[in-house]
């Protein structure tokens, strides 16, 4: 029996401290990952692309005054992201090299 269990992964965009990546599932199904530090995220193309432009359309607003120095928050219907301002920075780069 071939116990080939290794899924290829691409690599999508990577910072100091996130990673986005792809991986075509033995189902032919393309599945999306973010690793967020010690959480990961997983998504079906559909949600992919949802969560990418929620992210983009996000980062378009500028922050106000008090945002600078507050906490960004998504709330998505699994949970919630939590960002300073330098980890949404970074974040948002993130996103940014994603094609």
């Amino acid at each position: 029996m071939n116990d080939n269990s290794e899924i290829p992964v691409d690599t999508l965009a990577e910072t100091e401290n996130y990673t986005a990546w792809a991986a075509n599932e033995p189902d032919g199904e393309r599945t999306y990952h973010l690793e967020l530090g010690a959480v990961t995220a997983h998504f079906f193309q559909e949600e992919w692309e949802e969560f990418i432009d929620l992210i983009r359309e996000a980062a378009q607003e500028p922050p106000t005054k008090e945002e600078e120095e507050d906490a960004i928050e998504l709330e998505m219907d699994w949970g919630s992201l939590i960002f300073m301002r330098d980890e949404w920075d970074e974040f948002v780069r993130l996103i940014n090299q994603i094609g």
